[in-house]
């Protein structure tokens, strides 16, 4: 299964990515066009409030309503796909973007009030797109290469996201129609390569009758799986939460946001330069055992966080926790493929991300009722415990499943 040890060549840096399936080299394409054109998302917070006008209580509202259409589309692809396939839901949720963002930028310059509404409506949609590109990769991946695969395509999405906000905010200062009009035109490009590029994969692996289908149930071992990747998501979270805030405390709301900037440009280059490394470094170890690795990287990072109090320092241990950032984006989705009925397989993937936006969601509320009572390095110690705790989790259900 998903932990067992998988005997392959001994490869090195990105000839590792050598030898998979053409498909899955295609997703890996439409991964970076999807992420890098993500750019209404990425300055979603600064288009409501500096270009439509809206408050930043109506701002942070419309956010919070937008995280919940997400999971809702999230949660929805996953049991559509299991029933009518991967390809042509996930086309559909594409299109629906673009159409969206293309809308949005014809309707900005006359009927602008409209333009929250049809980012808000494009929300499920985009939402549905993740899970269903896992799956697909799962589909197209004999059990050999599913860790290869995901590598790649965790590659990808951090390509576009080291890329896009770059682009994003040239186009933001320059003209929001065009940020939505080349959003939606990248989306659209994607679509036509995914249609053109991408056979459907779901005959393959939905042969069970209906009635096998309805008595299938989550494997316990996921649903275990799940809350704690959802622990995970919490831990994870207060990078995007606490440290802007720590930054700000330590060196003033300008330069605090340049040096948390270069902390992220930093996250994102040891991505690109690691993941193929890391990923030939443990192939040989499971799912379970590599995630508990990830955990140690994380103790330390956040432990060092803890006590940081110069620049350099920050630096060092965000290179160290990024290590485990990548060996849980490129084993989770492993484990949960390895272990998931095929029948099951996308509502599988989507609860996974699932599992981790609930753990976005809370961390912010967590992270603020802690710094109201404590301070930055209680609230990284005590996330360095949950990290801990998290380890001796993955390993104690490594030994279960060997057991």
């Amino acid at each position: 299964m998903g932990n067992t040890r998988i005997t392959r060549p001994l490869v090195a840096g990105f000839s590792l990515y050598r030898g998979l399936e053409k498909n899955v080299y295609i997703l890996f394409i439409i991964r970076i066009i999807n992420r890098f054109g993500d750019f209404v998302q990425l300055l979603l917070v600064l288009i409501l409030t500096g270009k439509l006008g809206l408050s930043p209580a109506q701002a942070g509202f419309f956010v919070s309503f937008s995280v919940i259409a997400t999971m809702v589309g999230q949660f929805s692809s996953g049991y559509i796909a299991d029933r009518w396939g991967r390809k042509t839901p996930l086309v559909i949720c594409q299109a629906v973007v673009s159409l969206s963002y293309l809308a949005s930028a014809v309707m900005f310059s006359s009927f602008p009030h409209l333009v929250p509404y049809l980012i808000l409506l494009s929300s499920p949609f985009r939402g549905g797109t993740s899970p269903l590109t896992n799956t697909m990769v799962a589909d197209f991946s004999p059990s050999d290469q599913l860790s290869r695969s995901f590598s790649l395509l965790y590659l990808g999405t951090n390509i576009g996201v080291a890329l896009g906000p770059v682009a994003a905010s040239f186009l933001y200062a320059r003209s929001i129609v065009l940020l939505f009009v080349f959003s939606s035109f990248l989306i659209f490009l994607s679509t036509l390569l995914l249609l053109r590029g991408i056979p459907k994969s779901e005959t393959l692996y939905t042969k069970e009758t209906a009635t096998t289908a309805k008595k299938l149930r989550m494997p316990p071992i996921l649903i275990l799986f799940l809350i704690l990747f959802a622990l995970y998501g919490l831990a994870y979270a207060q990078n995007t939460f606490t440290l802007p805030l720590q930054f700000a405390s330590l060196y003033g709301e300008v330069l605090g946001s340049s040096r948390y900037a270069l902390l992220m440009t930093i996250n994102a280059v040891t991505v690109l330069v690691a993941t193929a490394f890391l990923t030939t470094w443990t192939h040989r170890l499971g799912q379970l055992p590599s995630m508990a690795i990830a955990m140690l990287f994380y103790v330390v990072g956040y432990g060092m966080y803890a006590g940081c109090t110069v620049f350099p320092l920050f630096l060092v241990a965000t290179c160290i926790w990024t290590f485990g950032e990548i060996l849980m984006a490129t084993n989770a989705n492993v484990f949960v493929n390895a272990y998931a009925p095929p029948s099951l397989r996308s509502r599988c993937n989507s609860s996974l991300t699932i599992a981790s936006s609930l753990g976005h969601s809370i961390a912010p509320t967590g992270g603020g009722l802690l710094l109201a009572v404590s301070g930055y390095s209680q609230l990284w110690g005590i996330s360095a415990g949950l990290c801990f705790l998290l380890g001796c989790g993955y390993i104690a259900l490594n030994k279960y499943l060997k057991s």
